[in-house]
């Protein structure tokens, strides 16, 4: 997966949790120094704006479907769900 694939994937990318369906929306990646990247995202409909970081290795090694999982991961934790 490349960065460029990231910020459609992210945009509009709904999900359920605590018995809530939401939306993620303006997605915001950032390379960092050593290579890795941060993802930023508001979820909308709420003040919160969950942060990932993600090696360049782990972005590269992995599929669509794997980061899909781990920004839902990262949503719904960030909404105190699990």
């Amino acid at each position: 997966m490349t960065i460029e694939q990231l910020v459609p994937l992210t945009n509009g990318l709904s999900l359920t949790a605590c018995n809530q369906t939401l939306v993620l929306d303006r997605t915001r990646i950032t390379r960092l120094p050593d290579r890795s990247i941060e993802m930023a995202f508001r979820i909308a409909g709420t003040d919160l704006a969950p942060r990932l970081r993600l090696s360049a290795l782990r972005l590269a090694a992995s599929s669509l479907e794997e980061i899909i999982t781990i920004v839902r991961h990262v949503a719904a934790s960030a909404l105190g769900c699990r």
